[in-house]
């Protein structure tokens, strides 16, 4: 695990807003694992290095440090095209440079060429400026020294901080821009995603072209375009399960089951559930508190996370190795369920059974 660096560390609306007010840097290290956030950067320091609103292939050149290719990086930036008066050069995953490559890094860094701003990118885990340029504790000479002076003098370093639930809420919004959504909707929405913000745009986008008429984003639409429909409390369901209350566990269901694709939902809360409680066997993770244990989790959603008590009650009251058993019978029961010939409720009862049982 990468060394956590305080120094560097800026919220990613900061940084947006420094790359806003300010002059673009001509050399920039940025840590940050989701791709659609460093698109999103590169958009902004492009229009403000360029004083352009979109850029073309002459503007901005993208390589991969998997490539092994520095001798062209580094030619891109030292030259500009015949079209270009300032471009953007894009160095992804820098930290898989060797130490060659570096050393060629380096060298140019010593004087950067004015009208190129070279972006380098190296995901959260992979974010040690002093190895990926060559100046760290282990390597304690007159070179490292020196690399790291020609770092500091020539090199803005970021550090994108996680983002807080308001921050996560506050940037989904913004994406959503030009239709109405909700707080309550929005949570609603996230609790569907894996924390991944590539998924998140992806969703946003299929979201916003369901709503186009409408304009409008409601918890109806979200459930729509997952592939749900339904007028029930999942937190009643679960809670029933979790207490091994199998006549009411069947009641709650018999209530909806003329739904359409009612066992496929219920099963995904079953999973869903079955998955948090996993996690909480973990002492990494049971030691998470707030929006730290809410992301981990996945408890987006209100009644999933005034659910944390009996979770962690279910978890206590089983072996590791029993919910290991329920994700087999939910896996058994998943099959049977898209099985053409196979009789829905029969199934959903046996698994209600089984489960309560354990």
């Amino acid at each position: 695990m990468a060394k956590k660096i305080v120094k560097y560390d800026i919220s990613y609306k900061s940084l947006l807003e420094t790359f806003q007010k300010k002059p673009a840097p001509n050399n920039i290290l940025l840590s940050v694992k989701e791709k659609v956030l460093i698109d999103e950067i590169i958009r902004v320091i492009y229009q403000k290095f360029l004083s352009k609103e979109s850029a073309s292939s002459n503007d901005v050149v993208h390589f991969n440090a998997d490539d092994r290719n520095i001798e062209a990086v580094i030619n891109e930036c030292s030259n500009l095209g015949l079209f270009s008066e300032r471009k953007i050069v894009v160095l992804r995953n820098v930290k898989k440079l060797l130490k060659d490559a570096k050393l060629s890094l380096l060298d140019y860094l010593k004087k950067p060429n004015p009208d190129v701003c070279l972006v380098m990118t190296a995901s959260g885990e992979d974010f040690e400026p002093d190895k990926i340029f060559l100046y760290d504790a282990k390597a304690a000479t007159d070179t490292a020294s020196e690399n790291k002076r020609i770092i500091e003098a020539n090199v803005d370093i970021f550090h994108i901080s996680e983002f807080s639930e308001e921050e996560l809420i506050r940037w989904t919004e913004e994406k959503f821009d030009g239709y109405k959504i909700t707080k309550d909707t929005i949570k609603h929405f996230l609790q569907f995603s894996n924390f991944s913000f590539d998924e998140i745009q992806s969703e946003i986008e299929k979201l916003k072209t369901f709503c186009f008429f409408t304009k409008e984003i409601t918890n109806d639409s979200v459930n729509i375009c997952n592939g749900i429909a339904r007028e029930f409390s999942e937190s009643d369901f679960i809670s029933a399960i979790l207490k091994r209350n199998i006549e009411h566990a069947i009641r709650i269901y018999s209530q909806i089951s003329l739904k359409k694709d009612v066992e496929i939902f219920l099963l995904f809360l079953l999973n869903s559930a079955f998955i948090i409680v996993y996690k909480l066997f973990d002492p990494e993770v049971a030691r998470l508190q707030g929006f730290n244990l809410k992301r981990e989790l996945k408890l987006w959603f209100d009644d999933q996370e005034r659910m944390l008590p009996a979770y962690k009650s279910y978890r206590d009251s089983i072996d590791a190795d029993k919910i290991i058993v329920i994700f087999d019978t939910l896996y058994k029961a998943d099959k049977n369920f898209k099985s053409s010939g196979s009789d829905r409720q029969t199934t959903m009862i046996s698994l209600i059974n089984k489960i309560c049982n354990l």
